[in-house]
């Protein structure tokens, strides 16, 4: 597992009882030039309780593009109470020893409310009051909020995903834009228009088997999963049944020849695995309970989808009663074997073990519920949220043993086994974590005489890789030993008879904006081949499959291509600079939105020179990839991030540059080493600009390309 992230508490779905909420919060502010915002609020939703033992569902609330919510939730903190939820409590009080549990029937219904009015919040039930409470971290949202219904948290992911998924009915939601006191409240009835109360903001009702929002002002309105209208209420089964509106239609992703991305959720941590000339790729969903998903290729490019490998089908509190996270995938005995991890915070024996299944044609997977391992509490920590996670298992042919190494606090563990049943805890890796946080999703493998190991420890939020003339170490850190910026994540590789391929996840970040908030999972990275590089450095370029999708040239240097700027002129087939000290060549010019660059360029030793995809007119604007010699360092930057890192850079030789361009993402690769990755949302289209300074540059030659033929 990577990047751990707040998830869902769900419990089993039973009879149901009715119930009516509402939640107010603050007021609609508008201002000339902004969009309208909305602080102090009132929502308000009829609602029937399906299973008082159900924990952490919503029944109505707001979610923003950063994944800050409210709603008005049962049973999270404490079984069987109403509660205003948002994120990571920030409006919500963790001490509810003094609020009522709900007593509700199966018909009965409620009226509950929840009011934001400043930093203050009040709770009522049919219109009396539950809870009055102040808070410090007050929540304001714009045109982009997202109104749910049967869902407590919206994932930025996709429509219809989230956390907290609702069991029970609902017969009317609204959403008001100021501050209702009780009396209003309590006067409120569902399908009543003339109640007394204020004009909504927003109302959802249900009729004639569908869900219609009457003020206008939601549009988008979209039921998920299992949610279905029933006469004149929603009914949602606390799995997967959800209602999504939206001021505007979600903007439909561009789709991408080189990258995979399920259809819904985010696609996490990766394990790959080749077979008799195909290249499979487990990985882990980003869904409120975390299976395995299993995609298939022959190209590396195209992929076909297969049946979900693991899912979480265990008793509540069991290890398989939440998340399946990672492992791997290895052939033993005549069949294949998954080791997985099981996550459930609701098991008392442990949050994590280490869990195994079989196959005979790695689609049909059948689980093992006698194999639990975990740590000893000698060599490995046993606490109950202890780190013990991901195991990644090989056959050692040098010690006659299957070996596997998995994540613990601090470590990567060591166990052995003759059979892949029974397993033998082992000393840790040699190999320091010290100020990195735990090293997630180990591989191991050998190139030549040097094993390198390849981790993402939480501390960094990056992919690194280490190398040791032993097997058991010590493992140590090359020049970069990042293979990628923050944004890969828990990459790891496969072997095809004749090279690595590693694949690993780049990270989605919060609302579709480059300073947005980083999110767990995201889209598939291209392919990469790995090879050994000197000093224990691992390097990485894009697969040729993925650069052969590219084939109709859209720019080349051998046609002098016109440009605008300063300091740049051709010198036979090259552009060459030669800026004055204080000063900055640029040259740039027309470019698709979508494109794979391919250049070669020859830079001094004490000049710097940057490539700037998707340009805009302040010179600021776009995404800069930038190679500085003198320093042995090269960044990618963008608006809200820079990502920077030492590499080796020799000046005295030309060095290739590649870069796809492609929808949200950027991938750099520099002389088929080093990657420089970056997300790309804020600029959809711009110019390509070249630009140097502090001594003379030349680009000895540039192609741009796009899809097809």
């Amino acid at each position: 597992m990577s990047g751990h992230r707040q998830v869902a508490r769900r419990g089993a779905v039973a009879a149901m009882g009715v119930g009516l909420m509402a939640v107010a919060f603050a007021t609609i502010s508008r201002a000339d030039d902004a969009p309208p915002l909305l602080k102090d609020r009132t929502l308000v939703a009829w609602a029937t309780l399906g299973d008082r033992q159900q924990r952490g569902g919503g029944v109505f609330g707001l979610t923003d593009p950063s994944e800050r919510f409210d709603s008005i939730t049962f049973g999270e903190i404490t079984p069987g109470k109403w509660m205003p939820g948002s994120d990571f409590f920030r409006r919500t009080p963790q001490d509810q020893s003094g609020w009522p549990e709900e007593t509700a029937g199966p018909d009965e219904r409620l009226q509950l409310a929840i009011v934001h009015q400043g930093h203050q919040s009040r709770l009522y039930r049919n219109g009396a009051l539950l809870a009055s409470y102040d808070f410090k971290d007050e929540q304001t949202y714009g045109e982009d909020v997202a109104v749910t219904i049967g869902l407590r948290i919206l994932s930025s992911a996709a429509d219809g995903e989230g956390a907290g998924f609702f069991h029970g009915t609902v017969t009317e939601a609204r959403l008001y834009d100021r501050p209702l006191d009780a009396a209003t409240i309590a006067r409120l009835e569902p399908g009543g228009d003339r109640d007394g109360g204020p004009p909504p903001l927003g109302r959802w009702v249900f009729r004639d088997g569908r869900a219609v929002e009457t003020t206008g002002r939601f549009p988008y309105v979209k039921l998920h999963g299992g949610a279905r209208v029933e006469g004149d209420r929603l009914v949602l089964n606390g799995e997967d049944a959800s209602l999504v509106g939206r001021r505007r239609r979600p903007p439909t992703p561009v789709a991408s020849p080189i990258h995979f991305r399920p259809e819904v959720g985010r696609l996490a941590d990766t394990i790959p695995f080749y077979h008799d000339g195909k290249y499979h790729v487990f990985y882990l969903r980003a869904l409120s309970k975390v299976p395995w998903e299993h995609i298939v290729s022959t190209d590396l490019v195209h992929w076909t989808v297969l049946p979900t490998a693991l899912k979480s089908d265990g008793p509540a509190d069991g290890p398989d009663g939440l998340h399946m996270f990672t492992g791997s995938v290895v052939q033993g005995g005549g069949k294949f074997h998954i080791f997985y991890t099981g996550w459930n915070d609701r098991n008392p024996a442990g949050q994590e073990f280490l869990r195994h299944a079989t196959s005979t044609d790695l689609i049909r997977w059948t689980k093992d519920p006698k194999f639990v391992f975990g740590p000893d509490g000698v060599l490995y920590p046993n606490g109950r949220r202890r780190d013990f996670r991901d195991p990644y298992v090989w056959w050692n042919d040098e010690d006659k043993a299957f070996w596997m190494v998995f994540c613990s606090t601090g470590k990567t563990g060591v166990a052995t086994s003759p059979d892949l049943a029974a397993w033998t805890l082992r000393p840790p890796l040699v190999s320091d974590y010290k100020d990195m946080g735990t090293p997630e999703c180990p591989d191991l493998f050998r190139i030549g005489d040097r094993y390198y190991l390849i981790m993402s420890p939480t501390g960094t939020a990056s992919t690194h890789a280490r190398s040791s003339g032993a097997l058991r170490g010590p493992y140590l850190d090359p020049v970069s030993p990042a293979l990628d910026t923050r944004i890969l994540y828990a990459a790891k590789r496969m072997f095809d008879g004749r090279r690595h391929v590693l694949v690993g996840w780049l990270r989605d970040l919060a609302g579709g904006r480059d300073d947005g908030a980083e999110q767990w999972g995201g889209t598939m990275c291209v392919p990469r081949e790995l090879s050994a590089g000197p000093e224990g450095q691992l390097h990485s370029r894009p697969v040729p499959e993925a650069l052969e999708r590219y084939g109709k040239t859209a720019l080349s240097l051998l046609d002098r291509p016109p440009g605008a700027g300063e300091g740049w002129s051709y010198s036979g087939p090259a552009l060459v600079a030669d800026p004055a000290a204080g000063r900055h060549a640029t040259i740039d010019s027309e470019a698709p939105d979508h494109y794979l660059l391919r250049a070669t360029v020859q830079v001094d030793p004490h000049a710097e020179l940057a490539l700037t995809f998707r340009a805009q007119p302040q010179e600021s604007g776009g995404y800069h990839l930038v190679l500085r010699p003198a320093s042995q360092e090269a960044e990618i930057r963008g608006p809200g991030f820079r990502y920077a890192r030492r590499i080796r850079l020799d000046a005295s030789r030309p060095i290739a540059v590649t870069a796809f361009v492609q929808g949200t993402i950027i991938e750099c690769f520099i002389d088929d080493a080093y990657s420089f990755s970056c997300r790309a949302y804020d600029y959809p289209r711009g110019r390509l600009r070249i630009g140097a300074s502090g001594g003379p540059a030349k680009v000895l030659d540039l192609a741009v390309k796009t899809a097809g033929n």
